[in-house]
């Protein structure tokens, strides 16, 4: 598990997905990041594929400023208790440079657990209070896959 800050500054990364990657590069499975990670989960069989997309992600956003490719909310900006991000990195990549670290330790953890142990825990976003954390991973994967709306970490 990795924390990443408040669920704003997660859900502002999957809107830069959105914007600046899936409708700015509308030719792959792009919903393997803003559906399945957003709302879902990676299942075993896209691992891979979602791995390529996010190095691909990362790579689309270094081309995008940081300064310009949000319109950030100064109530926010500097204020540790409401967003863990600073906008004042280069790009976008920058920014969200640890959600593209961490992404790929819990997809290389995933694997290793799959191989080690030939049980595969699926690779998604959670939210990291205790009482969240305790209710989502309760879940089964069932109740994701039938999700229609907000994922279960945004309520």
């Amino acid at each position: 598990m990795y924390e990443l800050g408040p669920a704003s500054d997660l859900s502002l990364f999957f809107d830069c997905l959105k914007t600046h990657v899936e409708q700015a590069h509308p030719d792959s499975a792009w919903s393997l990041l803003t559906d399945r990670l957003y709302r879902r989960y990676i299942a075993l069989e896209d691992l891979d594929p979602a791995i390529a997309l996010m190095e691909r992600a990362r790579k689309f956003l270094t081309l995008v400023q940081a300064a310009s490719g949000v319109e950030w909310d100064p109530n926010l900006v500097g204020n540790r208790e409401k967003s863990w991000l600073n906008p004042n990195q280069a790009t976008l990549a920058d920014v969200f440079g640890e959600y593209f670290e961490s992404f790929a330790k819990a997809c290389a953890s995933a694997k290793s657990f799959e191989h080690d142990f030939h049980f595969y825990k699926p690779v998604k976003t959670i939210i990291s209070d205790l009482p969240g954390f305790m209710r989502d991973e309760r879940k089964s994967l069932t109740e994701y896959d039938i999700l229609d709306g907000k994922p279960f970490w945004l309520r």
